[in-house]
């Protein structure tokens, strides 16, 4: 590629955004990172994920930035991708390329922009916060872009370059609905079940101790992700969730009348105001029990 990435600028320090950045370092890329928590920034810094900080969206936001940093990487929960990146708007249209790592993309919304791309690195862990960081994280994995934006085709060969080159990833384009739909099936319905089997063990007040099998630990382990993230994800592709669910309540229903004849089954998704503490709770309940 003619114009390879040198520097990048990563937003957010937790899983993925740290992952990003200590794979890339070790590709020879300068990386600068900012954190809403100074914490984790400091955290970033005495652990060599990054090289050089920023204090303040503010700070970031600035015509300075264009020709020295060639990537801006948005890795914050969904909600907050699309409030950070209007942050930067004194970006948009510049030779800098901007891009996400949201797993839901249906809420995002920037007009009259060319260097906007949309990314979703399909790898993660039970595990949140700069100290989850791990190089290997991406390698061999899937990459999905989404250029709703119709962004200018040297910002999209680009980053493609640095997800390809860089971080050792598959990519691969579809739309945002597209994205959606599939990721409802073969992502967030299945954390959306891990959180109802663990809550369902909560409710029964079984005593499940050490005897957990392979299976029911891959849903725990499912159900152990940041639960802040995973109400917003669940409330921002809430009605593909849903279908999903509405689909596998049919076959559960088939599977009860083979058993007991009874199609009766009682609602399981609860009001988006009220899910995120119920995860925190199933989270904890886990992380206590098992």
């Amino acid at each position: 590629m003619n114009n390879p990435v040198k520097e990048i600028l990563v937003i957010g320090l937790g899983l993925i955004g740290s992952s990003i950045a200590i794979a890339s370092r070790a590709k020879g890329i300068v990386v600068h990172g900012f954190d809403i928590n100074e914490s984790s920034i400091n955290k970033a810094i005495e652990n060599n994920i990054i090289d050089k900080s920023f204090s303040s969206i503010e700070e970031i936001n600035n015509k300075d930035l264009i020709g020295k940093v060639d990537l801006i990487i948005v890795s914050v929960s969904p909600k907050n991708t699309q409030d950070v990146i209007n942050n930067l708007d004194i970006l948009w249209n510049s030779e800098i390329t901007i891009t996400d790592t949201s797993s839901v993309k249906n809420h995002l919304s920037f007009k009259e922009s060319s260097n906007i791309i949309l990314s979703h690195p399909i790898a993660g862990s039970d595990r949140s916060g700069v100290e989850a960081g791990t190089e290997g994280l991406f390698i061999g994995k899937k990459n999905v872009i989404c250029n709703p934006f119709d962004a200018d085709q040297f910002h999209v060969d680009r980053l493609k370059d640095f997800w390809t080159h860089a971080l050792q990833m598959r990519v691969s384009e579809m739309s945002v609905k597209e994205h959606d739909i599939l990721f409802a099936v073969t992502s967030h319905l299945p954390h959306l079940i891990s959180y109802a089997l663990i809550d369902s063990i909560r409710l029964s007040a079984t005593d499940v101790d050490d005897n957990a099998g392979a299976g029911l630990k891959e849903f725990i382990r499912l159900s152990g992700s940041n639960p802040k993230m995973w109400s917003e994800i669940f409330e921002l592709n809430g009605m593909n969730i849903i279908k999903s669910l509405a689909g596998m309540q049919i076959s559960i229903n088939n599977l009860l009348e083979l058993i007991t004849k009874n199609k009766e089954i009682p609602s399981m998704f609860s009001h988006s105001e009220m899910l995120k503490n119920e995860l925190e709770e199933i989270k904890n309940y886990k992380e206590d029990k098992f």
